[in-house]
């Protein structure tokens, strides 16, 4: 079986998906998911829920338009009551259908990133910034103990002013290392605050903490903050939760400061808490 439309005939493929969004036929799936066909099905299915989500938009703006004209008497309250019904039926019917979009953008997604080569970039990524981050949290301990840097920290230092990087979002150009650690590092600290103080709250006097209850309360702190589009957008790209995938890369910064270490087994992972007195002090940066 071969898919009746070249790959960069989007649609043709758009057709064909909707279609087989609603047969599920596995062996359709395979031929979509297929290196020669896998970044086109992803761009199909993203249109699709840019569509979805433009279609939301809409709907909530005419809703709103025929509440303030049934409050006006523009027209009747049963008029209003029998649209509403309607639309109802509609928004539920919509969200099925995006349900199905997202459960199977999430795997061709997940395929696209590794025909690409994203997990590989985002990990190398991440790698650099953290090696970017001790090299600046070392130059800052020598400066502020008042040491005399020597010739190689200077040249560490000067390094990581002058190593530049792709951008790491749309339209941004080559950045210095540098420049990404301090807003990495201003990113990673308001998010710091905010787990230091629920390491705090749910170890008590504990020098540990499971991180299966960390997440919980991390979930409920952080999952409200983010935006919806935010996290969808996350998820559609194959990448799992954004609450749990932050919860990760703040555990990380918190590492990298020495105020705690991972322990224990993936599945019975543990926090230890190494500097109490460090957490209190970037917990209380987040209290008015």
């Amino acid at each position: 079986m071969t898919l009746p439309y070249a790959p960069d005939d989007d649609h043709a493929a758009d057709r064909f998906v909707n279609i087989a969004l609603r047969s599920r036929d596995p062996e359709t799936w395979r031929l979509l998911a297929s290196d020669a066909y896998v970044e086109q099905t992803d761009r199909v299915l993203r249109a699709m829920l840019d569509r979805i989500a433009a279609t939301r938009v809409h709907r909530t703006a005419e809703r709103a338009t025929a509440r303030a004209r049934a409050l006006d008497g523009e027209i009747t309250q049963a008029e209003y009551q029998r649209d509403a019904a309607e639309d109802a039926t509609k928004a539920t019917k919509a969200a099925h259908f995006e349900t199905l979009v997202r459960e199977h953008h999430r795997l061709i997604a997940s395929a696209a990133r590794r025909l690409r080569g994203d997990d590989v970039r985002d990990e190398l990524t991440d790698l650099v910034l953290a090696l970017a981050s001790a090299v600046d949290a070392h130059r800052t301990a020598v400066l502020a103990e008042g040491f005399e840097p020597t010739a190689t920290d200077q040249a560490l230092w000067a390094r990581l002013a002058t190593l530049d990087m792709p951008g790491t979002s749309d339209g941004e150009g080559r950045t210095s290392v540098e420049e990404l650690v301090k807003r990495h590092a201003a990113r990673q600290d308001d998010l710091g605050h905010v787990l230091a103080g629920i390491i705090l709250d749910v170890a008590g006097d504990a020098p540990s903490v499971p991180r299966a209850e960390l997440l919980t309360e991390w979930k409920k702190a952080v999952a409200p903050t983010l935006p919806p589009e935010e996290k969808n957008e996350f998820a559609s790209k194959g990448k799992g939760s954004l609450v749990t995938e932050k919860l990760r890369k703040t555990m990380g910064h918190l590492e990298r400061k020495g105020l705690v270490k991972r322990s224990g087994t993936q599945d019975a992972q543990r926090l230890d808490i190494l500097d109490r007195p460090g957490l209190e002090e970037l917990a209380d940066r987040g209290t008015p």
